[in-house]
């Protein structure tokens, strides 16, 4: 294959992409409120593509995808690279293109081009192999702006497929072409009004890897924000709240599988460490541009919070105690129906995902970061513009200083009293997530370290008083003896849990002895 510089082109790919239904497509294509802003007639072409990678998917590890496609009768040779920081709103993509003659991979081309040198390190791409393809019916249409900016909304239906296997696609992408990013926000917006759209990392190099794996819909951990070292405040609250809101969409299809437990514990991690960093900023932000956002999100959690907490209760709580007592017929009753339970909370949980509200939560949240709403008259309060260490010593030191008043006297501290401990751990351990980046991570790594494992010893003491609530409720509509056998095995439950606290003591109390000693970071 040939190709020369005229072929190529390269730059920064500025899209939101949204989940969307067969159904609501087609609710969408007749809403008059996207009719009125389309100029000219909606264009449909089929796309067939090969995605390549290396047979240990180092592309994808880096977040990169390789295709060739047709387009007709041209095919095309693309590399995706991630560009986290290349765009207000956070989701954008370094885009490299190039016309090839067919659809086999030109190896010529990626050896060639300067500028992948940096993003291909460390790749033989002589081992680059053909891993999924897709064949997809593309919709476009030309958006154009009130104010003149231009819109392209392209609607994706099609199947990735890979080894044999193979999945459905219905997704939706706004890509910038002109204007201002307010007007692809305000797009958006529109299409989340109308439709349940959910925003959306997936790309469809993401779909082929999980097919072609066959393990379902990988849990994912959060992240540090990406922050330089003259980072301001306002920075470090930009970052930390976009980290959250990817971290929250890349668990939702683990959740929606139910492939793994940590699915949904990740996306209320993910929920309260944006509503976290929201009010540890509280003060240095104006009144009226957060409080909705922060109610949203909190009740974000309480509802995928059923679904956790019957998580906790069956794969924890009662684990060690049918283990010990495994012929015990309440026992077995009780995990009957906590797994009814938890079912029903997984259902639940489905709803929330799919529901308009989520939807236009999401989009909310990227707007509140990208718009910056926290700024007054277009400027940002002197206090946002601070050098980020600056706050971080007074939000960071506050922290720190409550936490150690709350565990004065550890030893003797009541069920309630350690309860509050545990919160201040939490609030104190997130507040240090959110700015360590800035500072070196051989100190902040101990701080961090210490502050997770006083947090989860402490964790027990909320599981065991989840566990008498939820337990309450297995009992709701029983007699005779199946509710005698269930109380029975509440006790059980209860006087396994309290004696396993006591043998915890000893840890709990040398993880404070650790921490308090601990010299801060900032």
């Amino acid at each position: 294959m040939h190709h020369s510089s005229e072929d190529s082109t390269s730059g920064l790919e500025i899209e939101l992409k949204f989940e969307l239904t067969a159904a609501n497509v087609r609710r969408l294509m007749r809403s008059s409120q996207l009719k009125n802003l389309q100029v000219g007639r909606a264009r449909s072409k089929f796309l067939q593509a090969t995605y390549y990678d290396t047979p240990d998917h180092k592309l994808a590890r880096r977040g990169m995808s390789l295709r060739v496609r047709k387009e007709g009768r041209v095919f095309i040779q693309c590399l995706k690279a991630e560009a986290p920081n290349g765009s207000v709103t956070g989701f954008a993509r370094y885009e490299w293109e190039w016309l090839v003659s067919g659809l086999e991979l030109d190896l010529s081309i990626l050896r060639g081009d300067k500028d992948l040198k940096t993003h291909l390190k460390g790749i033989n791409v002589k081992k680059l192999i053909p891993i999924y393809t897709t064949d997809i019916r593309r919709q476009s249409r030309d958006l154009h702006m009130p104010d003149g900016g231009v819109i392209l909304c392209e609607i994706d239906q099609g199947k990735v497929m890979a080894a044999g296997r193979e999945t459905n696609v219905f997704e939706l992408e706004l890509e910038y072409v002109s204007g201002s990013h307010d007007e692809l926000l305000s797009v958006a917006n529109l299409i989340t009004n109308i439709i349940p759209a959910r925003l959306s990392n997936r790309t469809k190099a993401y779909r082929g890897h999980v097919l072609f794996e066959d393990k379902g819909s990988p849990w994912v951990t959060a992240n540090h924000p990406t922050l330089s070292k003259n980072a301001t405040a306002e920075d470090v609250l930009r970052a930390s709240v976009l980290e959250g809101l990817n971290h929250l969409i890349a668990n939702e299809d683990c959740v929606l599988e139910r492939n793994h437990v940590e699915g949904v514990h990740q996306m209320r991690v993910a929920v309260r460490r944006m509503r976290s960093v929201i009010t540890t900023y509280k003060n240095l932000l104006p009144k009226g541009c957060f409080e909705n956002l922060a109610e949203q999100l909190k009740q974000t959690a309480n509802a995928l919070g059923p679904a956790r907490d019957w998580d906790v209760f069956l794969g924890s709580v009662l684990k060690d105690v049918v283990n010990g007592f495994d012929k015990d017929a309440g026992l077995a009753l009780m995990v009957e129906r906590a797994g009814q339970k938890q079912v029903e909370a997984y259902q639940a949980a489905e709803q929330l995902i799919h529901s308009p509200d989520y939807a236009k939560m999401l989009t909310q949240i990227l707007n509140w970061v990208a718009t910056s709403a926290w700024k007054k008259g277009g400027k940002t309060s002197a206090k946002l513009s601070a050098p980020a260490t600056e706050t971080a010593k007074g939000i960071l030191s506050k922290r720190h200083a409550r936490l150690l008043g709350a565990g004065k006297g550890l030893a003797e501290l009541s069920t309630e009293q350690r309860h509050a401990l545990r919160i201040a751990i939490k609030k104190a351990r997130y507040a240090a997530a959110f700015f360590a980046e800035l500072y070196p991570t051989k100190r902040t790594k101990p701080y961090l370290k210490a502050l997770k494992v006083l947090q989860e010893s402490l964790g027990h003491l909320n599981d065991l008083a989840t566990a008498e609530h939820l337990m309450k409720q297995l009992t709701e509509g029983l007699e005779g003896d199946d509710l005698d056998s269930l109380e029975r095995a509440n006790g059980m439950v209860q006087g396994w849990y309290m004696h396993a606290q006591s043998l915890r003591e000893d840890d709990l109390l040398k993880a404070w002895k650790t921490f308090s000693k601990l010299k801060p970071f900032w």
